[in-house]
């Protein structure tokens, strides 16, 4: 075997790479272990910071104008620059400037209103650069004026220039109906928005 110093450098290291060392466990014998075992072992006696990056909230309905034609979720006014770990667009967008650990928090009011008869079902799915990354879900309405909240947070692990986007679609399993509302709250309360998310970036 030569020396360790004259083997090439491995300039792009990611979690799969292995690196060679001792099993104290098991008499001290040689052994492979992934950068990923070894960032994980790391990361368990650390204290991880979780420090949210963006805030946002939509006060206005979100109505797919048909059965079978996605509409893409909103969350307020664009908010953030390219020197920010995310930034958010006014059509929905959600751009990660920075790689990295996130955790996403949304909530979603869903609604029917308008003309009784029949069910509704709204479906509702997350997409990573274009291609869908969750299970897609689905409210059932059967009646008008009730109000369904879903709140959901999920681990995300992204590359720098990643875009977030969430869809919501009215299936033609169900009559042409639901969608995300918002509601005007008249006890002195902030209104009840359509749709808001929290980002946190997760980091030592």
């Amino acid at each position: 075997m030569a020396k360790i110093s004259t083997y090439p450098i491995d300039s792009t290291v990611n979690g799969f790479d292995i690196l060679i060392g001792s099993d104290a466990d098991d008499s001290n014998i040689t052994k492979n272990y992934t950068i990923n075992s070894i960032k994980a072992y790391s990361l368990s006696g650390l204290g991880v910071a979780i420090t949210s990056v963006l805030v946002a909230q939509s006060n206005v309905n979100q109505l797919p104008s048909g059965t079978n034609t996605p509409l893409q979720v909103t969350f307020g006014a664009a908010q953030g620059t390219p020197s920010d770990p995310v930034q958010l667009l006014a059509t929905g967008e959600i751009v990660f400037n920075q790689g990295g650990q996130y955790l996403f928090n949304g909530y979603a009011n869903f609604e029917r209103e308008g003309n009784q008869g029949g069910n509704t079902v709204t479906v509702f799915r997350a997409l990573l650069n274009g291609v869908q990354v969750t299970p897609t879900k689905a409210v059932e309405l059967d009646k008008i004026n009730v109000m369904i909240p879903y709140e959901l947070t999920i681990p995300i692990y992204v590359n720098a220039g990643d875009v977030l986007t969430w869809e919501i679609m009215r299936d033609s399993s169900g009559v042409d109906g639901g969608g995300l509302y918002t509601h005007t709250v008249s006890g002195g309360w902030t209104n009840v928005p359509s749709a808001d998310l929290n980002i946190f970036k997760i980091g030592i």
